[in-house]
């Protein structure tokens, strides 16, 4: 669809023929940001199917599965540059509904198809036919149990910090770092799910200030360069 001009859609707005979501494409682009398309994303009717996936193998990097083996890969529109790793969503089936957290990327997978675990998919449907239809939508502020973690990649040094966030239950909107005496600072997320400072952030401990798309904000501290731990805090986001 060909955009409108800047001053043609100004005007449209102002005597409200364009709706607004129309005029933020436009504004942006067409580039939705994750956290916008989650926040506003509704039920969606597509098809599921199931994989079993190695354990610390998915897109969004977690060391490990979930422990009850309830998760999705995402197809790549919806996985938004890992802009929705870590959320959950409900989904029904034929047989019932079931809560999986996103893990994964499905490559091949179109928008509306998701891909369960085997686990997950026996919940809804009859594994034994491969694909099912499905409803899903995601899931507002879920009950995760656990407080965040973290995980710094392996690799990083004072000088290139690469940092995982875990059990936050809403995706997240942004990651910043302080070291002591230091400001605030934002990091970059990677496709592969981790916040990344390029330059560094010095030897640590940091302070470590986590937002989710739906506005919560946790803030944990002496967080510490040790590459391949995970470390797990007291601080939980909502």
């Amino acid at each position: 669809m060909r955009r409108l001009p800047a001053v043609l859609a100004a005007v449209l707005a102002a005597s409200s023929l364009l709706p607004a979501q129309a005029l933020a494409r436009s504004a942006r682009d067409g580039q939705d940001t994750a956290a916008v398309k989650a926040a506003g994303a509704g039920a969606v009717k597509g098809k599921a199917t199931f994989y079993r996936l190695r354990s610390g193998s998915g897109n969004c990097s977690y060391p490990s599965n979930p422990a009850d083996d309830l998760y999705v890969a995402l197809s790549p529109r919806e996985y938004a540059a890992a802009g929705a790793c870590g959320g959950y969503l409900n989904v029904t089936g034929p047989r019932g509904g079931v809560r999986v957290k996103v893990v994964d990327r499905c490559p091949e997978c179109p928008a509306g198809h998701i891909d369960l675990s085997r686990t997950a998919f026996a919940r809804i449907a009859d594994p034994g036919k491969g694909t099912a239809g499905v409803t899903y939508r995601p899931v507002r502020d879920p009950r995760v149990g656990r407080p965040l973690s973290f995980r710094v990649k392996e690799g990083s040094s004072r000088w290139w910090l690469a940092l995982l966030v875990a059990d936050h239950g809403n995706p997240l909107a942004s990651v910043e770092v302080r070291a002591a005496g230091g400001a605030w600072r934002r990091l970059a997320r990677a496709d592969y799910n981790y916040w990344i400072a390029e330059s560094g952030m010095g030897r640590g401990p940091f302070t470590v200030r986590v937002t989710d798309i739906r506005g919560h904000r946790a803030t944990a501290t002496r967080v510490r360069l040790a590459a391949g731990v995970v470390q797990r805090t007291t601080v939980k986001m909502y």
